[in-house]
């Protein structure tokens, strides 16, 4: 569905070579000898260290938990009961009972257990047999919760808080990956805006130089040496600016980095972005645009309103059982145990049984539940079906982006060409005699200004490459 293009692995100096064999990431051999990071390692290495991401790892378990936790309304209970009353030296009562009952998934309650009382004072309904009383039974609903009841709506929710939570990791990780690839882009282009100044620099001092020695034999006016320095005054302007840029991209970027104990690593100063010509050339491949109904299908964020709605048809489901009335009936053999055998003695005709019966006679409450119910589910099918025209919208946004982006690298590739043309013209001109040292100046500045524009539109590009791909809520599949 995704076209993803696989960049290259290139990885770092000494020093950092060995923070990344601590992290265990496993790179590959260039890595030593270019001392370059990419993206995809950059994303390799904050989706296996980064404290989001193990936070987003933990979506599956606490999902697990809940699931755990609603199984646990299944579980089988042991109970028991003591009660006696001595008093003026008389026994007035003794009662015991001890009872295990064993919910079942079908709302009914399997019980069986124990009865023993005696005293001078026992009640006649609470007369058992020397040797105690068994019974075993059921408690069945009839009205509310045979169909479904607080427990089963539980575990059906906790069911659901699994598709949930895998979407809600898959939504992190794609939020932790995209707030990455910003900082690197960022990062990227302000190392490169700040070689571009720092070589032409260079340029402009060694010039500066060739001017002085050249108005010191007579061969040039000294005015050329001012205008020499207004040019290297006005590059340094931007280079200061430049090296503030970066400095501040850096201490973002460093932010990214941790070890496996959870302690930031941060990022060594020698390491240094890919260059923008391999960024270039890598990176070539297509996006193919999918459907609104295959981008729904596949968006975490979206799937997570599904799963949420669809919790809400469990909560609805159950306020409309509390429509019905309330008839929970128990029915319980008894039998007392003769020379050990507890079914020697057993006749059909000894039983308890009992039924409760409860219902409200006008139910606002519960048709007012269930209003809200209904209210809850098309609040969330009216965000669903917003969120996924937004998202898909912003989806094609960055694909028009990206594909504008990558005409104007290749238009604007062609006028860096030509403005370093004109400025080594110029500057040929200029030593024969030709030409004046402000045209050189003004060329050179005009080929500095088409560098950094170039760059900014590589960064662009490829932060509008990768944000497709989070727009998709896919950016975990970039990774190789």
């Amino acid at each position: 569905m995704f076209t993803v293009m696989k960049q290259a692995t290139t990885l770092t100096y000494t020093g950092f070579i060995l923070i990344f064999i601590s992290l265990g990431t496993g790179l590959n051999a260039q890595s030593a000898v270019t001392g370059q990071l990419s993206f995809n390692d950059v994303l390799r290495l904050v989706k296996a260290y980064h404290p989001l991401m193990q936070q987003a790892r933990l979506q599956p378990e606490f999902a697990a938990a809940e699931w755990l936790k609603a199984k646990g309304g299944f579980d089988p209970s042991l109970s028991g009961n003591v009660s006696q009353k001595y008093y003026d030296g008389k026994d007035y009562y003794s009662l015991f009972s001890g009872e295990l009952k064993i919910p079942t998934a079908i709302g009914a309650d399997v019980k069986t257990g124990f009865e023993q009382n005696r005293g001078s004072f026992l009640g006649p309904e609470n007369a058992t047999p020397t040797g105690g009383l068994y019974y075993a039974g059921i408690s069945m609903p009839l009205g509310q919760g045979l169909i479904i009841d607080e427990r089963r709506a539980a575990l059906r929710s906790a069911d659901i808080m699994k598709g949930f939570a895998s979407a809600r990791q898959k939504e992190m990780a794609n939020e932790i990956l995209y707030d990455a690839g910003m900082k690197y882009w960022d990062w990227f282009r302000a190392f490169h805006i700040r070689q571009i100044y720092l070589s032409s620099l260079q340029n402009a001092r060694e010039r500066f130089n060739a001017i002085k020695t050249n108005v010191t034999i007579g061969e040039r006016p000294a005015i050329d040496t001012t205008e020499a320095k207004i040019q290297i005054q006005n590059i340094l302007l931007g280079l200061n600016l430049a090296e503030l840029d970066y400095k501040n991209t850096s201490i973002l970027f460093s932010g990214l980095f941790w070890d496996e104990s959870g302690t930031p690593a941060g990022l060594p100063d020698n390491l240094i972005p890919i260059e923008a010509k391999a960024e270039l050339e890598n990176n070539t491949t297509a996006v193919l645009p999918i459907d609104k109904s295959d981008f729904a299908a596949i968006h975490p964020y979206l799937e997570q309103l599904r799963q949420k709605t669809a919790q809400l048809e469990v909560d609805k489901n159950l306020k409309k059982d509390k429509l019905k009335p309330k008839i929970n009936l128990q029915y319980n053999p008894l039998t007392e145990s003769v020379g050990g055998n507890i079914f020697a003695n057993y006749n059909i005709n000894n039983y308890k049984w009992g039924m409760e019966f409860k219902m409200p006679l006008f139910l606002r409450k519960e048709r007012g539940d269930i209003r809200l119910a209904d209210l809850k589910i098309k609040e969330t099918d009216m965000l669903l079906r917003h969120k996924t025209t937004e998202l898909y919208n912003k989806y094609n946004t960055y694909i028009s982006e990206w594909k504008a982006t990558q005409e104007q690298i290749s238009i604007y590739t062609e006028t860096v060409k030509m403005y370093e043309q004109m400025y080594n013209a110029e500057k040929r001109q200029f030593n024969i005699g030709e030409s004046s040292l402000f045209l050189v100046n003004a060329r050179e500045q005009a080929y500095i200004n088409a560098k950094i524009k170039l760059t900014e539109l590589i960064a662009k590009n490829r932060l509008a490459f990768y944000t497709i791909y989070f727009y998709a809520g896919q950016l975990e599949d970039v990774i190789e």
